[in-house]
């Protein structure tokens, strides 16, 4: 009796771990290996060579002077000098006149100032039809 009692106590103490693993995986919210979907590693996808597109930049227009978008002038200046910068391949206009680009983006142009108020605007155009633009307001004369 004494060599069939060993393997009933073996057995016992085997189920025991074994319940216990099990109860620490499952307060650990940890899968069970025996739950895991198998990956087959012998077969890859083969690998092509595409160019790289890279985006078209965005375009941008930023007005460098005058540096503040509401300006006061005196009197006696008569037309107001603006530069800028924006993307090199852009069309710039300023109060609907076309200015001229540089190779890095640098434009610049003048416009003519009315007495008082006047609302002038800056616009720049991509070839794919987009446009952003940015307004200054300058009072001549007072």
């Amino acid at each position: 009796m004494r060599f069939r009692l060993a393997p009933a106590i073996l057995g016992l103490v085997l189920a025991v771990a074994m319940s216990g693993l099990a109860l620490a995986q499952a307060d650990d919210d940890t899968p069970s290996t025996d739950d895991a979907t198998p990956v087959d590693m012998g077969t890859t996808p083969p690998v092509l060579d595409q160019p790289s597109v890279s985006p078209a930049p965005t375009l941008f227009l930023q007005v460098l002077d005058p540096a503040d978008l509401d300006v006061v002038v005196p009197l006696s200046m008569d037309q107001l000098s603006i530069h800028g910068l924006t993307l090199p391949a852009a069309v710039v206009s300023i109060d609907g006149d076309l200015v001229d680009i540089d190779d890095q983006g640098n434009f610049a142009g003048a416009t003519p100032l009315d007495e008082g108020a006047n609302e002038i605007e800056v616009v720049a155009s991509d070839s794919q039809g987009n446009q952003t633009s940015t307004t200054l307001f300058v009072v001549r004369g007072e």
